[in-house]
């Protein structure tokens, strides 16, 4: 962690996939309700990463994956929210969720934003009362 740059970053965004002419909604965020992570500890991917890690609050992105043998690409636009510096605490809450992720345990609240309602896919909504993520 130390010499790292970790930054705490909400960006609001949509994701849409595209293939030939049909083109898809696959996720969207809503700028109240945004997604959180911190930088440099792999919480996301890192194309992702590195598209929005050095902008301001209240700048806008937008860039495609094109992945060479898959037939479809993805855009992602949105805006950053929030760029800041992590505070330890969520660097340490950062890794402990990547770490838990990839034993193949739930991650956790993925913040409020969540198409899914904010645990990852393990079922159950996201608690806005007692959850860290939301208390930000």
């Amino acid at each position: 962690m130390e010499g790292l740059n970790n930054k705490f970053i909400a960006v609001s965004y949509k994701l849409t996939a595209r293939e030939g002419e049909q083109e898809a909604v696959l996720e969207e965020t809503k700028k109240d309700e945004p997604f959180c992570f911190v930088s440099e500890v792999g919480m996301t991917l890192d194309e992702f990463e590195q598209q929005v890690v050095d902008r301001a609050a209240g700048e806008k992105f937008s860039f495609t994956l094109d992945r060479p043998g898959v037939s479809f690409t993805l855009t992602f636009e949105g805006d950053v929210i929030e760029n800041r510096q992590a505070t330890p605490d969520e660097i340490q809450e950062a890794i402990r969720l990547v770490a838990q992720a990839q034993s193949g345990g739930c991650g956790g609240c993925g913040g409020c934003g969540s198409q899914e309602g904010g645990c990852n896919g393990c079922g159950g909504g996201c608690d806005k009362e007692n959850c860290e993520s939301c208390a930000k």
